[in-house]
């Protein structure tokens, strides 16, 4: 397999899980809190925190004096985009990276 498909790959199952593409969204505006994201994601801090241990698994996140993403966070904390976070934000900014997530996903059902 090559590097594209693998990225693609794991960005399609990365935005198969609920709340990412737009928890990805509001720390591309800048680093936010739990309780921030908890307010404009319109979920509640169980919610937030099982989306921050998805992100995290990938790397994407980061937040000072976090020492297992499987803890209860702090609400006062700031969650920040890593490297690998933008490069996420960047990718899926693309209409044609979109596409090709549900390319093959389409040609599957016309079969």
């Amino acid at each position: 397999m090559n590097d594209r498909a693998d990225e693609l790959s794991a960005l399609r199952m990365l935005v198969n899980h609920r709340g990412v593409v737009e928890l990805l969204d509001q720390l591309a505006q800048g680093p936010r809190t739990v309780r921030e994201l908890r307010s404009v994601l319109g979920l509640r801090r169980p919610g937030v925190s099982r989306v921050l241990r998805v992100v995290a698994a990938y790397g994407l996140v980061t937040a000072d004096g976090i020492g297992s993403w499987d803890d209860l966070l702090d609400l006062t904390t700031p969650i920040r985009l890593t490297p690998s976070g933008w490069r996420t934000v960047e990718l899926l900014a693309s209409f044609a990276v979109w596409e090709a997530l549900y390319e093959h996903t389409d040609s599957t059902l016309d079969r």
